[in-house]
């Protein structure tokens, strides 16, 4: 996996994509240093701003938040449900 560079991946898709992405930090594990966490908070930025990128530079990509952590489809199965859905009745052909 450390080898697969998914947004070279995700320019290449020709297909509609749906990509859900967590808003929420994870939260503070006991034990963990307070500075992983703003390690953490920064380094969510770049991907936070790549995606956005993706989206407005490739139409068949939608990228979606999901109000929950890292751990989103045990949080918010319904929310994600509901995108996935939504998602896949906008296709086209899709009644």
């Amino acid at each position: 996996m450390a080898g697969i560079d998914l947004f070279a991946l995700y320019r290449r898709v020709a297909r509609p994509l749906l990509i859900a992405r967590s808003l929420r930090p994870n939260p503070p594990m006991p034990g963990i240093p307070p500075w992983v966490d703003e390690l953490m908070a920064a380094y969510v930025q770049g991907p936070a701003r790549d995606l956005a990128e993706l989206a407005r530079t490739r139409p068949q990509v939608t990228v979606a938040g999901v109000d929950g952590t890292h751990a989103m489809l045990l949080e918010r199965p319904e929310e994600v449900a509901g995108l996935v859905s939504g998602f896949v009745r906008g296709l086209p052909g899709r009644p």
